[in-house]
């Protein structure tokens, strides 16, 4: 819980991130999870609809509003409760990748102190051709200056005559000139998220990851999803500017915590590889995402022109190059390309799944060397957002729902004695399969208001069902599932079974060896729920389930550390062959097909 002032005028909604104040839907007032309780009441201005929508008479009365929408007449006292904070940790991208063998891009060369060579009959020079020369010869490939301001830097006195340590990348050049011996030799792996920020320091010269941090994105405080920040984009005439403003400077707060978590300077790194997805990629690197929202959903680009720290807006050495993963299509992006990658899904025979389950859900179908990808919009639900109790995975959450001897049970992270604040991804998932074996739910999803637990208002809608009243709630407001929170689920777990089903008729099988789920998400919730309420086929079409963590950042950490693994990302891309369900005249039938929930859910004990 935080408390703060605020003044007449002073609208939260345009900078809530500032108090932590949580806004899923980008302050439009459709989520409701910004709630407030502001005092005096008598200082606020009449409740607008959503207000309305989202919080009863007496709540109102008593100065229980929503953040975006509330405006204040006179001064105010703000109190924000826990279950209204955005929390910062951001879960399961801040794990290290594996040590691997180091045969980096870019390279470092150190050379001592000399003057220059006198001019000779017929041998004139200049200082930068005698710097290139005395560089090469020391075997380091792709010596050659291309940038004005090194030549500016070095062409001041005494500047080429001193001990020198020269960045040299093998295709772009010198990137950067130090004086002194500089040593350290580190690159930065960023993997770019709707919903998360992710930062791996690594030492170029070992193949090992120094560091890692995540964060939440910043831009969720304009929208939740890609669509919602496509649109801020169109809408906007700086809407491209603020978004790539606040991405950018995201990073640059995860850099500077890493660089001084590791005791290094900006000027140790000498690369960047960068994995996002088609929306995220557009907006870091200022191209405006217009074409990735209207049919025929193109991105601007596939593969990114050469880029570096400067024209990202990047706190690094201004040449530092950036390599951007390329984009398979305008919903399949760099960060798909990296996890095949890191899985190395394009090299197996088996036939293997790789699916990303997140805010957009990436689906990949590898068999002997060919490679089928799609998407699928799976929403924000399964990231807590858009489900009325939802959070995100964080300490006070409800991460895992049993159907055990007769009873509803749920766990709370970080300990039994926690009081309960909401339902994250991986709780609504096992929630709504328990109640499917409790009986509780039928296959149309609709709540059986005979079942015990269930609640309906007094015309028989609106049901529910109470994990947790509000005096056993840590946020003072019961935990619930809903029958709106079930039709999400059913849109997500629809979307990801029928992109499933696509990709495995168009490669031909009817059964794959292993199943790889992956992201933030899909690496953390029980499969075994996922299979129970269709999500995933059964486990004989499934084989062997392998939940593997982050594996695209692993992947841009590959490319960062080992340029032979950079040269498989062309050949991946290429290879890889994007499937378009929208279009297919049987989508929508196998869709609405798929809402339902399969026939096989037990009573369980």
């Amino acid at each position: 819980m935080i408390v703060f002032k605020v003044q007449p005028g002073e609208v939260l909604g345009d900078g809530a991130d500032l108090h932590g104040i949580r806004m899923d839907c980008g302050g439009r007032g459709i989520c409701g999870k910004c709630r407030i309780v502001c005092r005096p009441s008598a200082h606020l201005a009449p409740p607008t609809e959503a207000e309305r929508n989202h919080l009863i008479p007496a709540e109102l009365e008593a100065g229980h509003r929503l953040a975006c929408q509330v405006r204040f007449v006179g001064p105010v006292e703000v109190t924000v409760p826990d279950a209204s904070l955005d929390p910062a940790a951001a879960m399961g991208k801040d794990g290290l990748p594996p040590l691997m063998d180091p045969d980096p891009a870019v390279g470092r060369c150190f050379l001592d102190r000399a003057a220059p060579p006198r001019i000779l009959e017929g041998k004139a020079t200049g200082l930068i051709e005698w710097l290139a020369r005395r560089a090469s010869a020391t075997g380091m490939p792709g010596v050659r200056f291309t940038d004005l301001p090194l030549a500016r830097q070095l062409s001041r006195p005494g500047a080429a005559e001193q001990d020198l340590t020269l960045v040299v990348h093998r295709r772009r050049g010198v990137t950067a000139v130090w004086p002194g011996h500089r040593p350290r030799r580190l690159g930065m792996a960023l993997d770019v998220g709707t919903t998360t920020l992710a930062a791996y320091l690594c030492d170029l010269a070992t193949g090992g990851t120094v560091a890692g941090l995540a964060a939440l994105n910043p831009q969720r405080s304009i929208g939740e999803d890609v669509i919602s920040r496509i649109a801020h984009c169109d809408r906007q005439p700086d809407g491209l500017e603020a978004l790539q403003g606040l991405v950018r400077d995201g990073f640059n707060r995860l850099m500077a915590a890493l660089l001084a978590r590791a005791g290094v300077s900006a000027e140790d790194v000498d690369a960047v590889t960068v994995a996002a997805n088609p929306t995220m990629a557009h907006l870091l690197a200022g191209l405006h995402p217009h074409t990735i929202g209207v049919a025929p959903y193109l991105p601007a680009a596939r593969r990114f022109p050469p880029l570096t720290a400067a024209s990202l807006g990047l706190e690094l050495s201004p040449n530092t190059p950036v390599e951007m993963f390329p984009l398979v299509s305008g919903f399949v992006g760099g960060d798909t390309v990296a996890a095949v990658l890191a899985d190395g899904t394009h090299r197996r025979d088996a036939a293997t799944l790789l699916v990303d389950i997140g805010t957009n859900g990436e689906i990949v179908l590898g068999r002997g060397g060919g490679l089928w990808a799609t998407s699928c919009a799976t929403g924000p639900a399964l990231e807590g957002a858009r489900i009325s109790s939802g959070m995100r995975a964080v300490p006070g959450a409800v991460d895992r729902v049993t159907f055990e001897a007769g009873r509803i049970r749920y766990h709370v992270m970080g300990g039994a004695d926690r009081p309960p604040l909401g339902l994250c991804g991986s709780g609504i998932i096992d929630a709504v399969w328990a109640l499917r074996r409790a009986g509780a739910l039928g296959r149309d999803g609709r709540f059986d208001p005979q079942h015990p637990g269930v609640v309906c208002d007094a015309n028989g809608r609106g049901c529910r069902f109470v994990l947790a009243a509000a005096d056993r709630a840590g946020g003072g407001a019961e935990i619930a599932v809903t029958q709106q929170d079930v039709r999400q689920v059913q849109l997500a777990k629809a979307a990801v079974a029928v992109g499933i089903r696509f990709l495995m008729q168009r490669a031909g099988v009817t059964r794959v060896d292993r199943t790889v789920l992956t992201g933030a998400f899909g690496a953390r919730f029980d499969w075994r729920s996922a299979v129970g309420i269709g999500m995933l086929p059964a486990p004989e079409v499934i084989g062997a389930v392998q939940p593997r963590d982050n594996l695209a950042g692993v992947g841009a950490v590959m490319a960062l550390i080992d340029r032979r693994k950079a040269g498989q990302v062309r050949r991946i891309q290429d290879g890889m062959q994007f499937v378009e369900m929208a279009g297919d005249p049987g989508f929508n039938a196998q869709f609405v097909g798929a809402l339902a929930f399969p026939d096989q859910a037990g009573q369980g004990d």
